[in-house]
């Protein structure tokens, strides 16, 4: 079947804040101290409108946007905008895992969205468009998603290292390496992958996949894809809803997008379509901004943060996009 650019496309956005004083009374219930109940993991830059703008700026096209929450709704969100659609968690997860602070358990969540799009691109909170972008950004004209194949290699640093062994463990049960490589090898060593052809060189010689690249910043998916393959292996749900918080046991949605290009179902897309930084980053952050020199960002918190600098890192972004994204969205009130 073929489609053309015409193809509806949703952006799905995962969200929480932290300050909310229910949300808080949940999370201090049943955090107990996990080690994945850090600060870092839930604080919230308070620039959720500047993605709303972005969006409404610079994907005008977007069929709707789908808020994805724990019984939170932004005060400023105008409800009444036709495009706009908030989710609650016990919309796509059995109330027998809520509430979960468990982003994997959400991301697996996703699919059950009622009236979302088969053709959708996910963001967390802490990714922003910083230019105008198009469907053929996110898709090809047959539909295919927009992406870079690229190796990498695990280097463990914390317990949940393991997340990304259990993908690639299930990827090497399905795979073989060296086949993959001789069928996709115009995807893999392609010149819009730039750099990364040079790490794909040095880790083919390994004979299972170690790891893929993977891009923070909002990656492009095909619904019924994702649902083939949890049907097909109902464990990568099952394991990973019943952890509250991320656990060593869980899979994550990284693994659809694997699947996904070792079928060969994506386009090759230039592997500097985007940019992730650190928040500490902000003078390089504010220069991408103001000079749009990547269309998709991904700002991301970090550990390493305390909260005093936190707040002044946050007040210099908001100034940074508010002088760029500085008109009210149809988004807002």
């Amino acid at each position: 079947m073929k489609y053309n650019i015409d193809i509806p496309i949703d952006f799905v956005i995962t969200w929480v804040d932290q300050s909310d004083e229910k949300w808080l009374s949940k999370f201090n219930y049943f955090s107990n101290n996990k080690k994945d109940s850090n600060n870092e993991r839930f604080r919230d830059y308070n620039t959720l409108r500047y993605l709303f703008r972005s969006i409404d700026k610079f994907a005008p096209w977007v069929r709707n946007v789908f808020l994805v929450t724990d019984e939170q709704i932004p005060e400023w969100l105008k409800l009444d905008n036709p495009k706009i659609k908030v989710v609650f968690h016990d919309r796509i997860i059995p109330s027998k895992y809520l509430p979960t602070f468990n982003s994997n358990v959400i991301d697996l969540g996703l699919v059950n969205i009622p009236e979302l799009s088969d053709y959708f691109v996910y963001f967390n909170d802490d990714m922003f468009l910083n230019a105008p972008v198009k469907k053929t950004d996110f898709f090809s004209i047959t539909g295919k998603p927009k992406d870079t194949l690229a190796f990498n290699t695990i280097m463990p640093s914390e317990n949940f290292d393991h997340i990304f062994v259990n993908n690639i463990s299930l990827i090497n049960s399905l795979y073989n390496k060296k086949k993959v490589m001789k069928s996709l090898f115009f995807k893999l060593f392609n010149f819009k992958n730039m750099e990364f052809n040079f790490l794909n060189m040095l880790l083919a010689p390994f004979p299972r996949f170690s790891r893929f690249v993977d891009p923070h910043i909002p990656i492009s998916f095909k619904k019924d894809s994702i649902q083939s393959v949890m049907d097909t292996h109902p464990e990568i749900v099952e394991s990973t809803n019943v952890n509250r918080f991320r656990s060593k046991d869980d899979y994550s949605i990284w693994l659809f997008r694997y699947i996904e290009m070792l079928r060969g179902n994506f386009s090759v897309r230039y592997a500097h379509f985007g940019k992730g930084y650190q928040l500490y980053q902000i003078e390089q952050i504010s220069e991408d901004i103001k000079f749009s020199k990547h269309k998709v960002l991904n700002i991301n918190d970090s550990e390493e943060i305390l909260d005093s600098e936190f707040r002044k890192l946050t007040k210099s972004l908001v100034a940074v996009f508010d002088e760029k994204l500085n008109e009210k969205s149809s988004f807002e009130k």
